[in-house]
Order: C-alpha cells, then sequence, then structure tokens
C-alpha cells in the first residue's frame, strides 16, 4: 500500500497576502499559533480588506467562553446591507478544543457572502470542527519566524524609521526579547523614539535601554573581561548585585558561558561550521560568531581552567567557605589580568 502523502504546511502569511491581493477569500479562516505578534496583525489586515469594524449591520464580534454558536450562524446566513459581505469575529472562544461536529457541519453552509473569522490560543487539530474548516476555508498557524526572517524583520522597522544601526545592535535586541515578536517590536519602538534626531542606534544604546536578565548582561561582562576592563567589569557586576542577583547565580552564569566557549574552541579545532557550533551551544546561528569572537583569545587549557576556577568557586559559596560578593569580584578581576 502506497504512503498518504503528508500535506504541506502553508505559508500563513503569504495566503492573507494573496487573498488580500486578489480579492478573493475564503468563506472561514482559523489564525491561531505561539506567535500571537503575527496573529493579531494579521487578523488586523484580513479584517481591513473585508470590512469596516464600525460598520455595525455587517460586522459583529464574539469572544470569549460561551459565545452562542447559533447566532453566529444566523447572522452569517443574512444578506449584507449595502455591502459586498457580511462579516464575524470571533476570538478566544474555545470551540476548537472539542468537536463541535453540529456547528462545523452548519458553519460550512454559510452564505458566500459571509467571512467568519476565528482567532484562537488552543486549537486541537484532531476535533471535527478544525478538520472542516481546513478542508473548507483557511486554518493557518502562526509560528516565530526563523532568525534570518527575524533579522531582516526588525532592519526593515528601522530602515522604514530611517534609523541607522549595526548587525550587532540587532542581535543584542532579539537575544534580549528572546525571540518574542511582541517584545522585540516594543524594545525596537523604544530604541528608535530614544535615537531622536540622530537617527542612529548603536550596540552601546541597547545595552543601555533594552530589557535584559542576568544572562545577557554576563555575557556583557565576559566581553569586558576579555578586554581586560577590569574598571567596567566590577562595575557591571555592580550593576548586577544592586538588582539583587545573587553572587551564586552570577558565577554560575559565567561558568556557563565560558563553558560554551570551551566547547567551541574544541569544535573549531576539528573542523566544526557554524551550523554545528549553534546546535553544541543551544543558542542561534548569529550568536556563533560571538562565541568564536569570545574564545579566540584564549587557549584551550585557559578555558579549561577558568571553568574549573568557576566550579570552584560555586563550590566555596554553596558551603559558606567565601564571603560571596567579595570573593566573585576576586575572581572576576583575576579573570581580566589572565
Amino acid at each position: 500500500m502506497a504512503a498518504t502523502k503528508k500535506k504541506e504546511k502553508k505559508n500563513a502569511m503569504a495566503v492573507i497576502n494573496q487573498n488580500i491581493k486578489s480579492g478573493e477569500f475564503a468563506k472561514i479562516y482559523l489564525l491561531y499559533g505561539k506567535e500571537r505578534y503575527l496573529v493579531n496583525q494579521y487578523r488586523d489586515k484580513l479584517l481591513g480588506a473585508l470590512t469596516d469594524k464600525d460598520d455595525n449591520l455587517n460586522f459583529m464580534k464574539f469572544a470569549g467562553n460561551g459565545v452562542n454558536t447559533q447566532e453566529i450562524i444566523d447572522f452569517s446566513n443574512e444578506m449584507p446591507f449595502f455591502a459586498d459581505r457580511r462579516v464575524v469575529l470571533v476570538e478566544n472562544s474555545g470551540l476548537f478544543k472539542s468537536s463541535n461536529e453540529e456547528f462545523a457541519k452548519k458553519l460550512i453552509n454559510i452564505e458566500n457572502t459571509s467571512v467568519v473569522i476565528f482567532v484562537e490560543m488552543d486549537v486541537d487539530t484532531r476535533y471535527k470542527l478544525y478538520k472542516e474548516v481546513d478542508k473548507n476555508g483557511e486554518a493557518l498557524e502562526f509560528v516565530t519566524p526563523d532568525e534570518k526572517m527575524m533579522v531582516t524583520w526588525v532592519k526593515s522597522i528601522f530602515r522604514d524609521a530611517e534609523v541607522a544601526t549595526t548587525d550587532t545592535a540587532i542581535y543584542r535586541i532579539i537575544e534580549s526579547a528572546k525571540m518574542d515578536m511582541n517584545c522585540i517590536k516594543n524594545e525596537v519602538d523604544k530604541m528608535i523614539s530614544y535615537a531622536g534626531d540622530t537617527k542612529q542606534v548603536s550596540e552601546y544604546d541597547v545595552d543601555l535601554l533594552c530589557s535584559q536578565d542576568a544572562e545577557s548582561k554576563v555575557y556583557q561582562m565576559i566581553d569586558l573581561i576579555i578586554a581586560k576592563q577590569k574598571e567596567k567589569a566590577a562595575r557591571m557586576y555592580h550593576d548586577l548585585l544592586e538588582n539583587k542577583e545573587a553572587p551564586i547565580m552570577i558565577n554560575s552564569c559565567i561558568m556557563r558561558q565560558y563553558n560554551k566557549l570551551l566547547l567551541v574552541k574544541m569544535a573549531m579545532a576539528e573542523g566544526a561550521q557554524d551550523a554545528s557550533l549553534a546546535k553544541l551551544t543551544s543558542g542561534p546561528v548569529w550568536a556563533v560568531k560571538n562565541y568564536k569572537a569570545q574564545c579566540r583569545p584564549y587557549t584551550v587549557e585557559q578555558l579549561k581552567g577558568i571553568v574549573e576556577k568557576c566550579n570552584d568557586m560555586d563550590y566555596k559559596l554553596k558551603t559558606g567557605q567565601v564571603m560571596d560578593a567579595a570573593a566573585l569580584e576576586v575572581m572576576i578581576v583575576e579573570l581580566c589580568e589572565m
């Protein structure tokens, strides 16, 4: 028996863009997925092309659990009033968490002059309602773009605002926002506003203004350690302490970062390529360039020694053999002098 051909996954953004361009729309749309920024953006694009949301005669919105499905069907089966179509928006209804077979049967038979748009957080693709929408309309999942697309997107925002920046600054924004598009957009807007009349955003500006977790700041502190900038490294360490970060946690971050540098250094010696290095460090490919630059001044033995030093500090901090803050600061200064 021949194997069943796996259905090719749709490009959600491309489908909606093409529908808007052609003016030919499905009767039913389901927009869902983890990337809520894209879900909301394409919901608004679709609505903007289909209807005027202030048109109370031809547009209706339902939201939350317990929506009346018969009202959706009834509204969709009435003819539009001085308009091309009737449009229904249903958000976070929970309808796609169960089969809803009777509703599914009615939904796919609504008038051709109506469009129903579902925007859902939770979708179970095994149930009848999902399968009928996928078969008779457009079930579109929005996923987080890959790193290359994310960088291109951020560059386009800066370009549209006529603000110059660098690839390194963009990478740091993306990293600080943990690949979350809503957070990235907020950070980019903040940087553009900060740039003002200068129309420029530097890595320093990003480090100064972007919301960053402790690990990101430790990563920057290691840059300062490698550059042998003892005063700046110590200042960043004190900033972390002022933010109530525990010395044992800071040491753990330092050890983790240097362990990654050790892995990269050893793998590079064996001819590993960037994709393999990214997998080895459990990080994005674009971060590999920074790892390679950071490990370059060290030998493998030096990196092993630093990891061991951090491991020894971890033991002493946990057993109370050293004064927390002061002991770690001494170690940071020692690393700057290597």
